[in-house]
């Protein structure tokens, strides 16, 4: 294949979608809309300045100066001053306080408490002294809870300390496509075994970064990875090959500087890996050859569609738009709001065929035969013969691409028809309204309840539904086992269709399901497209009355399992509750046949109670159609008198501090807190204030390492009521494990701090609770623990002081700690 020709294969057919989809009548594509948060311009000086509104994190804003072109020097290292970050209480970013971006230094400063005026002035002076210590094109972004007006009479002020600056208009990064003229081979032994390839492809040109052309890129790639690993998926499956993870890594135009590179990788064992290399080559040659059809395509996007609308109605966090403007000064990348790519997505101007047509076009542009590609391996043997690597792939690449499979990689192989459509009707028995969230509680002639909140405009709606009586009703549970009760279910046939088959079904139709089981309930929960609510009840019943294991996908579960990487919060949870039978998080070597079948014993128990719960809904549902469908099926769900008895379980807490080594996690210091703490409203949210308070210490500690904390509550209601904090600190050194004891040990929380905190601590609740998902997983908490944590939420705030907030940090100090050193 002419790789020169390739290039402009894949920028023409992404131009003629994009043109097609976005203006049909016009000759050329229009600029995107500018996101309504971001402004931006030109100081004084000469310098371009983005602030962004974006209030998500009350109280605190990120900053970032970009100097273009301009590489990292070790004078520009060392003139960092690590003690105005800890006197700040400033965080680094995800590179540290400065790197190297493609040639050019971007110094980044995270969590800058914008409440202190003193920070804020003190942090733009910083800022602007970068600024001047350089003659490069710069770039000062602000992203945060600001205002926009001040901050920039502040701006225009700092800048007059700046020497004015030509401006260079029209900046275009040097950029040449250049195809490589034979494939690349490269392996290590270090690292878990994993073969992956990677395709690369000409950049967007600079002058259409700002246009559709960038967001269908976005949406083929995303495209091209679903249905990759469903194909993937089954090919693997179908070699007999167990693989603990099949990823992506995607390198964009509008993130980086280089091509466009895509990369698949299939995690095995190493003795799998020759095998697995094979697959992916024969996957994507049978994709080149032959592309998909118009059915695997459009059911592709429909599974899509439910993560494009959940990041659509996400609330921006304030780093990514400083990563969005980063790339906007470096590569022209387009600022439009997050909603851009499901507005393309969701338009039907190109038919579905046609659309098929171009990205098969698209592919096959890509997946150049002979060269164009890299394939890598870790954790590979040391007889690894590169040449023969390569030998194999191609061979297996060429078959693919002659010998078309006769598989249907289809998501919707199974027919909706043999789901059950539900026994003798129901009738709603009693509405009255429900007493924590102001939604609708209907209580059914079958005993069966359901609360209902009608949220419109989104075409979705977010659903749990939850069942009392969980792990402690399974008997002899080992420990490690519990964290496989609610996930196995998802490796039953329902109503004839395979396991997997149903599981395609229901992700075809954009519907998420996750099975969460805890001590004492169990809880289904995902969202959906608001007409496929029928769909969804059809499914659980067919799921509670007519389903059986498959013991194929099971196995297949279980050789995955054994080579997924071991989960950081549940072994520590496990290192601090020893012996605890009852854990939810999963540990390998406890899965067993056995699990599967104390899991069917205690689906069976609880899905014959379905009146032993609550149903919840929250979203863009017509409440008529919603009681409607409700009556409908509810009679063909099974009910008896009576409710799940809760028993009572031990778990033992160990005190004191203990410290280990292992290779859970990212590379770094991880450490988990606990104490038993009454779990009340006021206590919720006074540790959730002692959560803002910790993060601020440690990121003053930190500071002379240049790494950041992620600090995240933990609780545990039931068999005890206590509260956990994991901090985890990636990258940190051994050595910064003395800061970061200080700055757990030795932390006093002031009352303007704690002022701050606490508005900030209210906007976030505000903010979530306004959400579909929000709603139900407040319910969930009322309905499962018996919780009540939102009704007085504001008053208990409100009330909080200082005082409050040390005790529980005290506490905290004085119980239980895992100190984690993760390595590789």
């Amino acid at each position: 294949m002419n790789l020169f020709k390739h290039k402009y294969n894949i920028l023409g057919i992404l131009a003629f979608l994009a043109l097609s989809i976005s203006v049909p009548m016009q000759a050329q594509l229009p600029p995107l809309p500018t996101d309504p948060a971001i402004r931006k311009g030109s100081l004084p000086c000469g310098v371009t300045y983005y602030m962004v509104t974006a209030p998500a994190e009350k109280g605190y804003a990120h900053v970032a100066v970009v100097q273009r072109d301009e590489p990292l020097s070790d004078d520009k290292q060392s003139a960092l001053d690590a003690g105005f970050f800890a006197r700040m209480g400033i965080a680094p970013g995800p590179e540290g306080f400065v790197s190297d971006v493609d040639g050019s230094t971007v110094y980044r400063f995270a969590r800058v408490p914008f409440y202190k005026q003193e920070v804020l002035d003190s942090t733009l002076l910083f800022a602007f002294a970068r600024v001047a210590e350089s003659r490069a094109q710069q770039a000062v972004i602000v992203s945060g809870d600001i205002d926009p007006v001040e901050l920039k009479k502040k701006m225009d002020i700092f800048s007059m300390l700046v020497p004015r600056m030509l401006v260079k208009e029209n900046h275009r990064p040097d950029y040449v496509w250049e195809p490589s003229p034979a494939p690349v081979v490269r392996s290590t032994p270090e690292g878990p075994s994993e073969v992956a390839v990677t395709y690369a492809s000409a950049r967007i040109p600079f002058e259409l970064m700002n246009t559709a052309q960038s967001v269908v890129t976005d949406l083929f790639g995303a495209e091209f990875q679903e249905l990759l690993r469903h194909r993937l998926a089954r090919n693997l499956t179908d070699a007999d090959i167990p693989y603990g993870e099949i990823g992506f890594r995607v390198l964009h135009s509008e993130n980086y500087g280089g091509d466009e590179r895509y990369t698949v990788y299939v995690r095995v064992q190493q003795k799998h890996l020759d095998a697995a290399m094979r697959v992916i080559a024969t996957t994507l040659g049978e994709m080149d050859s032959y592309g998909v059809g118009t059915r695997e395509f459009t059911e592709a996007k429909q599974v899509l569609a439910p993560r494009l609308r959940r990041e659509a109605s996400a609330t921006p966090a304030p780093a990514g738009y400083i990563d969005r403007c980063v790339a906007n000064f470096l590569y022209g990348a387009q600022l439009a709001r997050k909603g851009e790519s499901l507005r393309y997505f969701s338009r039907k101007n190109v038919a579905d065929s046609t659309e098929t047509r171009l990205f098969n076009r698209f592919t096959g542009a890509l997946l150049s035969r002979l060269s164009n590609f890299t394939l890598e391996y870790t954790g590979a043997p040391d007889s690894l013969d590169h040449d023969d690597a390569l030998f194999y792939y191609n061979l297996a690449y060429l078959y693919g691409s002659v010998a078309q499979s006769s598989k249907d990689y289809s998501w919707h192989s199974a027919d909706t028809a043999a789901l059950q459509t539900g026994g003798a009707k129901v009738k709603i028995r009693s509405e009255k309204a429900e007493p924590v969230t102001g939604g609708t509680l209907w209580t059914f002639t079958n005993g069966m309840r359901v609360v209902f909140r009608q949220v419109k405009g989104s075409g979705t709606f977010s659903y749990a539904l939850q069942l009392n009586g969980g792990l402690a009703q399974i008997p002899g549970l080992n420990e490690g086992e519990g964290g496989y009760i609610g996930p196995l279910l998802s490796l039953y046939d329902v109503a004839g269709i395979p396991a997997a088959a149903f599981q395609d079904l229901l992700a075809s139709n954009g519907i998420s399901m996750e099975t969460r089981v805890e001590l004492n309930s169990m809880d289904i929960s995902g969202s959906a497209p608001s007409d496929r609510f029928p769909l969804l009840l059809k499914a659980f019943l067919a799921l509670s009355n007519r389903r059986s294991p498959d013991e194929v996908a099971f196995k297949s579960y279980v050789r995955q399992q054994e080579l997924c990487p071991e989960d950081l919060t549940g072994e520590l949870f496990r290192k601090l509750n020893p012996g605890y039978a009852y854990s939810p998080y999963k540990w390998a070597p406890a899965l067993s046949e056995a699990t599967l079948q104390k899991a069917g014993k205690f689906y069976e128990d609880r899905f014959s109670r379905m009146n032993d719960g609550v149903l919840i809904l929250s979203g863009d549902l017509p409440e008529e159609m919603v009681k409607k469908m409700l009556q409908r099926y509810l009679g063909g769900f099974r009910v008896l008198r009576g409710s799940a008895v809760r028993k009572p379980v031990e778990m033992r807490t160990l005190s004191g501090v203990s410290t280990v080594k292992g290779t859970a996690g990212a590379p770094g210091i991880h450490i988990l807190m606990d104490t038993g703490y009454a779990m009340t409203t006021e206590h919720l949210y006074t540790a959730r204030v002692a959560v803002e308070a910790l993060s601020s210490s440690l990121a003053s500690r930190l500071a002379p390492y240049g790494v950041k904390a992620d600090v995240q509550l933990l609780y545990c209601v039931q068999p005890q009521e206590r509260f956990q904090v994991l901090v985890s600190c990636p990258s940190a050194p051994i050595e910064a494990l003395p800061a970061v004891r200080a700055a757990l040990r030795d932390l006093k929380a002031e009352d303007a701090d704690v002022k701050a905190w606490k508005q900030k601590v209210e906007a976030d609740v505000r903010r979530v609770m306004a959400t579909p998902d929000g709603f139900v997983g407040t319910l969930l908490a009322r309905y499962s623990a018996n919780k009540d944590i939102t009704t007085r939420f504001s008053e208990a705030i409100s009330n909080m002081d200082a005082e409050q907030v040390n005790a529980f940090l005290r506490a905290l100090s004085a119980g239980g700690h895992i100190e984690y050193i993760s390595h590789e």
